[in-house]
């Protein structure tokens, strides 16, 4: 099984692009990874951005000569990444695609334009598996505030399924427009850095290795809370 990640670039390694294939490789699975933004940061905050520039982004997708299995799409900058994904999406047809609807960083640093955030919405919600987003990124995304109602929400802008992470610091609320679960744990620290990258390109490792959607995030579940035991 071949996992694409489609992210920023971070340089502490913690997070985006290089932690997604960190986690595919710790799994067994083979890998491919396209940047879509560059980051300046420490391991504790973000201080500027820059943007890929389109023209390698098409590229780099189009020139991709492996069946990809799944995508992991994480930080996209602005509605120009974003409809350069979907395209890619709409040709590849991959089995899965984890969405994790980036935002701003853990210390607040705007990671994607308005724009962006809509054309994220209007685009690639409907061609996405999961959808991965924490609370506050749940009630940005919908303007809703219970988990119940943003799934709903994402359900009905064409998400097929939800899952909201650090409900009280330590649930996931699953949805899959049927059916709704709560997936309890242990608290977890959601503001440690590159959490919500190392959460979706689990789940989208397990998803390739063969788990049910349910049993996918159990195991990422306890996934990630091994990994806040150890940092």
């Amino acid at each position: 099984m071949v996992a694409l990640s489609i992210a920023g670039f971070d340089p502490t390694g913690e997070a985006g692009l290089l932690r997604d294939i960190s986690v595919f490789s710790s799994m067994g699975l083979t890998f491919h990874a396209v940047p879509t933004a560059l980051t300046i940061q420490s391991t504790l905050k973000v201080f500027d951005t820059m943007p890929v520039p389109i023209e390698y982004i098409k590229i780099a997708l189009q020139k991709i000569d492996k069946r990809i299995d799944g995508v992991k799409i994480g930080m996209l900058y602005n509605k120009e990444v974003v409809r350069i994904v979907a395209d890619f999406l709409k040709g590849w047809r991959p089995i899965y695609v984890v969405l994790d609807p980036v935002i701003k960083s853990s210390s607040g640093y705007a990671l994607i334009s308005q724009g962006g955030l809509k054309a994220l919405l209007d685009l690639l919600l409907p061609l996405s598996t999961f959808v991965t987003p924490n609370v506050e990124e749940g009630r940005i995304l919908t303007s809703e505030r219970e988990p119940l109602k943003i799934a709903r929400r994402l359900h009905s802008l064409g998400a097929k399924n939800i899952v909201i992470t650090g409900i009280d610091g330590k649930d996931d609320y699953f949805f899959d427009g049927e059916e709704s679960t709560l997936i309890k744990g242990n608290p977890i620290d959601f503001s440690l850095h590159g959490s919500g990258c190392f959460y979706s390109s689990c789940l989208l490792g397990r998803l390739l290795l063969g788990d049910t959607p349910l049993k996918a995030l159990k195991n990422t579940k306890r996934a990630i809370e091994n990994l806040g035991e150890q940092s």
